[in-house]
């Protein structure tokens, strides 16, 4: 697949040779950097970012790209992004204007000088001028596949002559656990990531798609060898620190799901408790927590079958937050079903559910069980409370 896109990329090329708008020479003098800057306190920058930097002072060529951007401006923005249609493009900018941004935001960045020789310079600033017009600056993005990182990672790898030889060691890692790393210290977004991403996640990765993360991909370029018929040579020839990192990140115990949620059945517990001794139902209780599970897990259905996301593809988290949800709220409002059978039923499933879910093969995490026993203990309590009633 790498040949293909490689060669569709040469393609590109020649095209705009032929139409006469091809890059501007440089001079002996030009490099080429590569800069990864640090995670970020955003959700959005929480990985790392990459972009490439193509410097000839002698030809007053300062241009650096970066594949990781986006127009706010695009008609129905926020449905493109959260369906997976949304097109990411190719920016340009100039290197001051970038370490300036990075430095406002406190966050590292390092510069890997390539080690290309004229030629291969000269190919990757065409490739990456090309890839910066406004007919194909446009790509639809991919998490995993195909983002700032890889956009990069390819464009490299077609402009050398001969290949890159990353010989990176394989850690028998899966896309989801390459990201855990960089939360250690946000656990509520790891419970996001791990609620929403799917199956796709769970697959392991190849060390060469490992350079998804930015960070990954600078350690590969750092170790990477230059394969030519004439020999090899560095893939990197330098490396500096351009900034310093000055974030820092914070963990509150206190706040961790795990002793949220904890707490929160509890809480249910004393609930149900009262419920009993006092003969009564807080009925409203039960339909927010299953109105709440059940859009949950509609969510995260519509995400596999309704987005071109391919990282949140089948997604079994929807097993647990919906059918036994379902089931109990129909009970509720409905008089023309057996509510203990159907109860019986949605009780059974879902103690089932929570003893599967630590053994299937989608990542899961403790507060998954705890959400689950909460249902459980609702699910009891109506149980106990639709016998006592018969």
């Amino acid at each position: 697949m790498r040949v293909i896109k490689y060669f569709c990329i040469l393609l590109l090329l020649l095209f705009s040779i032929h139409s006469g708008k091809a890059a501007p020479k440089l001079s002996n003098n030009a490099q080429a950097m590569l800069f990864t800057c640090g995670p970020g306190q955003e959700l959005y920058a929480g990985f790392g970012h990459s972009a490439l930097w193509i410097n000839d002072p002698a030809k007053n060529i300062d241009r650096l790209y970066n594949f990781g951007t986006f127009d706010f401006n695009t008609p129905h923005f926020y449905t493109r992004f959260v369906r997976g249609k949304l097109d990411y493009m190719l920016s340009v900018t100039n290197v001051r204007r970038f370490l300036s941004e990075y430095q406002h935001r406190g966050i590292e960045v390092y510069g890997q000088k390539l080690n290309l020789n004229h030629t291969e310079i000269e190919t990757l600033f065409a490739l990456l001028e090309e890839n910066a017009r406004p007919e194909n600056k446009y790509y639809k993005y991919d998490f995993f596949m195909d983002n700032c990182a890889t956009r990069i990672r390819d464009v490299v790898a077609a402009s050398v002559e001969g290949e890159i030889d990353f010989n990176t060691p394989d850690a028998n890692a899966s896309y989801r656990d390459l990201l855990f790393p960089y939360l250690t210290h946000t656990p509520w977004t790891r419970m996001g990531i791990n609620l929403i991403l799917g199956l796709a996640a769970d697959k392991k990765a190849p060390p060469y798609n490992y350079m998804y993360l930015p960070e990954h991909m600078k350690a590969q370029f750092g170790k990477a060898r230059i394969l030519t018929p004439e020999g090899e040579r560095k893939l990197v020839s330098s490396e500096r620190k351009y900034l310093d990192n000055k974030l820092t990140f914070s963990y509150n115990a206190l706040l961790d799901p795990t002793v949220i949620f904890t707490l929160f059945v509890l809480i249910v517990i004393l609930i149900s408790y009262f419920e009993i001794k006092r003969n009564t139902h807080f009925r409203l209780v039960d339909i927010i927590l299953n109105s709440i599970s059940i859009f949950a897990g509609l969510f995260f259905l519509f995400m596999w079958l309704g987005t071109d996301h391919s990282a949140t593809n089948y997604n079994l988290n929807s097993l647990w937050l919906m059918p036994a949800q379902i089931v109990f709220l129909l009970t509720l409002f409905s008089k023309k079903i057996n509510t203990q059978k159907w109860i019986t039923i949605a009780l059974s499933y879902q103690i089932f559910i929570c003893i599967v879910v630590n053994f299937w093969p989608q990542e899961s995490e403790f507060t998954f069980i705890l959400l689950n026993v909460l249902f459980i203990i609702r699910l009891l309590f109506h149980f106990k409370r639709v016998r006592l009633s018969r």
